[in-house]
């Protein structure tokens, strides 16, 4: 397994994109809804750039000496390789968490395909062939329903209670894998949260 799967807390954390196509659009997204704070770099930049929130735009070509310590990662997606190349080398240099676009085995951390609903999060990747990463994510999909979704919200705003809750007797795991079934996931369609959430509560 030559990459760790890792999911970071990119809340108000300051990242570096260097490119403004379609590329970099679509990673500048994910990046700015998981809470990064985006600086974005490109002589041409897509005005769809300039409706997210957290985002500066310089319209210009990224140098080397854009790259700087004061970011948290950098994101290469633009069609110019050597400029790709060039800011590669300097994140390397100055030992920067970044990820190349038109070359992912050259960076030091790649993006996958990922779903994300309410509090579930899943991510694939498969060697650089997008395709297969879209098929399990289609496969995926299917499996977290709107009644998973909201189990995993309930299960999530409960467990510090649970943890806390001096009635339960074994495991806290195994009292929050209970719940985790398909008679549950009917409940939740049938009925809706409230009468599992104070069932839930009863037991603590």
């Amino acid at each position: 397994m030559r990459y760790m799967p890792l999911f970071i807390d990119l809340h108000n954390r300051e990242v570096l994109l260097v490119g403004g196509g379609k590329v970099a659009l679509k990673r500048g997204r994910q990046y700015v809804e998981a809470g990064a704070r985006l600086r974005v770099i490109a002589p041409e930049i897509l005005p769809e750039f300039a409706d997210m929130p957290d985002i500066t735009l310089v319209q210009r070509g990224a140098t080397a000496s854009d790259v700087t310590n004061e970011y948290f990662m950098v994101v290469i997606a633009s069609s110019n390789s050597e400029v790709n190349e060039i800011i590669a080398a300097e994140c390397e240099r100055l030992g920067l968490l970044f990820n190349r676009s038109d070359l992912f085995t050259a960076g030091n951390f790649i993006n996958g395909s990922t779903i994300a609903r309410g509090e579930i999060i899943c991510s694939t990747v498969s060697g650089g062939v997008p395709a297969i990463s879209q098929f399990l994510q289609q496969k995926i999909g299917q499996l977290v329903t709107p009644e998973l979704v909201e189990l995993a919200t309930l299960l999530s705003e409960l467990r510090p209670a649970i943890k806390e809750s001096e009635k339960l007797q074994g495991s806290r795991h195994e009292f929050i894998a209970s719940w985790v079934n398909d008679e549950t996931l009917a409940r939740l369609r049938d009925e809706g949260s409230e009468n599992l959430r104070q069932e839930i509560l009863a037991c603590l």
